[in-house]
């Protein structure tokens, strides 16, 4: 195995600790969300974020460049922008729908990430994107179609984190990953507190209760510092395709996590979709091998 492959699958496999990192904040944010409004533990989780991650970024940030302080505002931005649409359209629409609607971020990166790139995305990458959608199709659960605004909202919401998933490729490669996580938290911070704050809304909960405490803690240091880090140091050794399959792993691990946390259960569709979504992600690597024993067995036939 080559050093580049080698470097590809470590990352990879760390990028699905990113997805569970994530899917662990959804039954934990559930929680905090009965009593307390979204936009406020947004806002406070990914202050508290910027406060984790500060002291790994303080001496760094004194002298950061123009250029990575655009590139982390522009990442910040794009993320924040997403979290907003999803979340307001999950307000008016149903969570099923919700939940497959935002998994069509992986169309968008296979629709933009080609033609940006100069070429055409691979056919394993088109066939293993089919795949993610279907799994997130039965994983959804959706009975009916009827397109609503809220839809429409979490639609623009998906096109938001695959853009996201295509600049961060870019821009991580050629600026400080620590700095870019910070400047993307601190972003995204002010950006939902302000929105909140325009809303009328309240910044500070007038009871810290221990749902709200326990979401903080773990959304923080879990979802955001630990899994955005990794993120923005790891997605640039694989393809935004690969990524954003590896990254669709999130609604299944938060399905695990609700069942340990919530006590919930999963249906038949949720194992059927969780699986389409894992060939996706192994199909290609399954195609390559099968095409390289293929050429070997052609040039020893041939020898």
């Amino acid at each position: 195995m080559s050093t580049t492959t080698s470097k590809r699958w470590v990352a990879e496999l760390l990028l699905v600790c990113v997805a569970a990192g994530w899917g662990i904040g959804f039954p934990v944010m559930k929680l905090a969300v009965n009593t307390h409004p979204v936009l406020m533990v947004l806002g406070l989780r990914f202050a508290l974020s910027a406060l984790i991650l500060l002291p790994f970024s303080a001496k760094k940030l004194r002298k950061v460049p123009l250029n990575t302080m655009a590139a982390g505002g522009i990442l910040g931005l794009l993320l924040g922008c997403a979290f907003i649409f999803l979340i307001f359209g999950l307000q008016i629409t149903t969570a099923s729908n919700t939940g497959f609607l935002s998994g069509l971020s992986v169309i968008w990166v296979l629709l933009l990430s080609g033609p940006l790139a100069g070429r055409l995305p691979t056919f394993e990458a088109a066939l293993a994107t089919l795949f993610g959608i279907a799994g997130l199709y039965l994983m959804s659960d959706i009975n009916g179609w009827q397109l609503q605004w809220g839809d429409m909202l979490v639609i623009v919401g998906s096109i938001f984190t695959a853009i996201h998933i295509i600049a961060l490729d870019k821009f991580s490669r050629n600026h400080d990953n620590t700095i870019l996580t910070f400047l993307q938290v601190v972003t995204m911070a002010i950006v939902i507190m302000l929105l909140e704050y325009f809303r009328g809304g309240d910044l500070l909960p007038s009871v810290w209760d221990r749902d709200l405490i326990i979401a903080l803690m773990v959304t923080a240091l879990f979802s955001t510092v630990i899994a955005f880090w990794v993120q923005t140091h790891y997605q640039r050794y694989t393809t935004p395709i690969r990524a954003i399959l590896i990254y669709n792993l999130e609604p299944v691990f938060s399905a695990l996590f609700a069942v340990w946390l919530l006590y919930e259960t999963i249906s038949g569709n949720m194992f059927l979709g969780g699986g389409l979504i894992l060939l996706g992600m192994c199909l290609p690597a399954f195609i390559a091998a099968f095409t390289q024993r293929s050429r070997k067995n052609d040039v020893m036939n041939q020898s």
